[in-house]
């Protein structure tokens, strides 16, 4: 039988027929005709189609390096698209268009600029064929995600309603918008537009998983189980979904279900960085440290990760990966995570990495710097700004190995006897005694501090409460309460003081730059009540007394993610749930001895 005829009379079968088995025999027909360049372009097709997208990418590749293949150019960024890797979409999205302008690239490009938070670029991109065609929906869409990006709501959903006015079934915009009304804290329009999207396409995997996780961020994890099944259903090779229903199963504490979904999507990608971030968390919480933190290094292949890190690319190329780290000879770089919280979290295992390796350089935020200097002082001179070795190629080239902060963890905290019960961060006793007199002229008996705000995160605003949500402690006898929340919070603080309550600021500390004088001011605190954010750590670092409120399950990290009210990393914290608080079930006199 000709070749082609029956190459042909398989691709035509393969959209009606047993999708699998005609790929299985056009695999077999592959392998006795690997020079054939068609065969290979339509075999990564067909592997794409099934989601086998190592394999797919595998032959792309093998195209574009031997014919440079456009169109296995294009079909392999938009495999990098669904996999998250934007950067990697955006390189050969470049490349492309060094080769050929075509418009449709272009808006692609678009689309990767705003995943990689280059939003100006972005938009410029769509305004330009904005200005050639005022209804080009692609355009508008990115536009207007772009202005979800930044913070416009108003924008967006003026763009998004605009759309829908031209084409009321358009899924995108629909999406858009429930995404946006979620955002907003607006769960019944968010759930309606949501619903929509559904009813125009229930074949749409895209908006029954983010329909989904609607459901799972409004605690209604049923449904969301329900709805990411439904996913599966309709796509039962993606990775991604399976990996959402392993999340959804954690939160609600069902970690057999959570870890065997987990594990079925790793078999179908297993260099997936969330799925190992997910199985991590898992383990962590089941105090399972060696197999928690094997899977923890998933993250450094994450975008989110990639973006805040931005020397990567250089840094992983001399990225430490044996499986001991021992007393050596080799230059090490430890490099910070991506907020100071986890810095502080992490730094908790410097003490014991300094008395490990002989030569190494630790870089910490600037404002840390003294701070650690002063908590370990036999090794002050090993700690360096952020980016003076990293961001300095010069510097880079003398440095034999390179760590990330957290994956320390693997090497030092490999069982739970392994965490230190003590403070590990010193104050300045010069700035703590200048505190202390600061306080003086308050009379009160008892100094609580507060804080009730996160700031740059995915879930920062799942994390964050209202200062009113704080109203009784302000009941409390006997008691000053010092703000401790940094941030634009100065008008939420004067109307919240204008009800006759008062919350105290201390002159002229900076609660966003000042971590000495923040540290002195926790140091001189009866007790610490806080959401998660970055002084929550510096508190449990100075072992301060700490009651820390727990976001919902979704938005919860590992460090607080524990089985009881306690955890391995800070001694002096307490952790609560966010409704107990919120319903006032606790008994705050208590923790004050009043």
């Amino acid at each position: 039988m000709n070749l082609n005829f029956q190459i042909n009379s398989l691709l035509k079968k393969f959209e009606s027929g047993n999708k699998f088995k005609i790929y299985k025999e056009l695999e077999k027909i592959f392998n006795k005709n690997k020079n054939n360049n068609l065969l290979r372009y339509n075999l990564a097709v067909i592997q794409q189609k099934l989601n086998l997208n190592t394999e797919a990418k595998s032959n792309y590749n093998y195209l574009i390096k031997i014919e440079k293949n456009l169109k296995a150019m294009i079909n392999l960024y938009n495999i990098y698209f669904l996999e998250g890797k934007y950067f990697k979409a955006l390189n050969l999205i470049n490349n492309i268009l060094q080769i050929q302008q075509i418009e449709n690239i272009h808006k692609d490009k678009a689309f990767a600029c705003l995943k990689l938070n280059n939003i100006q670029e972005s938009k410029e991109i769509c305004s330009h064929f904005l200005t050639k065609n005022n209804k080009d929906t692609v355009c508008l869409n990115i536009l207007g995600q772009c202005y979800f990006a930044e913070g416009n709501f108003n924008k967006a959903i003026k763009i998004f309603n605009d759309i829908l006015k031209d084409d009321s079934r358009n899924l995108s915009a629909l999406n858009s918008l429930g995404r946006i009304y979620h955002e907003k804290r607006d769960p019944k329009k968010a759930e309606k537009f949501f619903l929509d999207a559904l009813k125009i396409d229930e074949l749409s995997f895209y908006v029954t998983n983010n329909i989904a996780g609607f459901y799972r961020e409004e605690g209604k994890s049923n449904k969301a189980i329900d709805y990411y099944k439904k996913a599966i259903s309709l796509n039962p090779n993606n990775s991604y979904i399976y990996n959402n229903l392993s999340k959804t199963y954690f939160d609600l504490n069902m970690h057999d279900d959570a870890k065997d979904n987990s594990f079925k999507a790793l078999k179908l990608k297993p260099n997936d960085g969330d799925v190992q971030k997910t199985l991590s968390f898992i383990y962590l919480k089941d105090h399972d440290y060696e197999n928690g933190w094997n899977y923890f290094d998933g993250r450094l292949s994450l975008n989110d990760f990639i973006i805040k890190n931005k020397n990567i690319e250089k840094l992983n190329k001399k990225l430490f990966t044996k499986k001991v780290i021992s007393k050596s000879k080799s230059k090490f770089l430890i490099v910070r995570e991506q907020g100071v919280g986890d810095e502080i979290l992490y730094g908790s295992m410097y003490g014991d990495l300094l008395k490990n390796i002989e030569n190494i350089t630790i870089e910490c935020d600037p404002r840390l710097l003294n701070l650690f200097k002063r908590s370990f002082p036999e090794y002050s001179n090993r700690f360096a700004e952020l980016g003076s070795i990293s961001g300095k190629e010069y510097e880079l080239e003398k440095i034999d190995y390179v760590l990330y902060a957290g994956s320390l963890g693997k090497y030092y905290r490999k069982r739970l006897s392994d965490f230190i019960n003590k403070p590990y961060i010193s104050v300045d006793e010069e700035n703590y005694k200048r505190t202390q007199n600061k306080l003086l002229k308050y009379k009160n008996k008892y100094n609580i501090g507060i804080s009730w705000k996160s700031f740059n995160n995915r879930y920062a605003s799942d994390k964050s409460l209202h200062l009113n949500d704080f109203k009784d402690i302000f009941k409390l006898p006997n008691c000053n309460i010092f703000n401790l929340q940094y941030g634009d919070v100065g008008d939420e603080i004067n109307i919240f003081n204008n009800k006759k309550n008062y919350l105290l600021n201390i002159n002229d500390l900076d609660l966003y730059n000042d971590f000495e004088g923040i540290a002195s001011l926790l140091k001189s605190l009866d007790i610490f009540i806080t959401v998660s954010n970055s002084t929550a750590h510096l508190a449990g670092s100075l072992g301060v007394k700490t009651l820390l409120i727990k976001p919902d399950n979704y938005a919860l990290f590992h460090y607080w993610n524990q089985k009881n009210n306690k955890t391995p990393w800070y001694n002096s914290v307490e952790l609560i749930e966010k409704q107990s608080f919120l319903k006032g079930f606790i008994n705050l006199e208590n923790y004050l001895n009043l």
